[in-house]
């Protein structure tokens, strides 16, 4: 599947389900790839930042 055809099945899954950006943001900050633009950049720091605060909130 080329990278083309990926983003537009992504396009169209966001769409029909809002709770899609958020998964496929949260993904992106584990496994480290993230798409591209200062935006998800972002995002996916301050996913990987609320996980370890949860972490750290919950061995306490």
């Amino acid at each position: 599947m080329s990278r083309e055809q990926r983003d537009k099945l992504q396009s169209k899954e966001q769409t029909k389900n809002p709770g899609a950006i958020l998964n496929n943001t949260f993904a992106r900050a584990l496994t480290g790839s993230p798409d591209g633009g200062c935006l998800i950049n972002l995002l996916s720091i301050v996913m990987i930042l609320i996980l370890i605060f949860i972490v750290k909130a919950c061995t306490n």
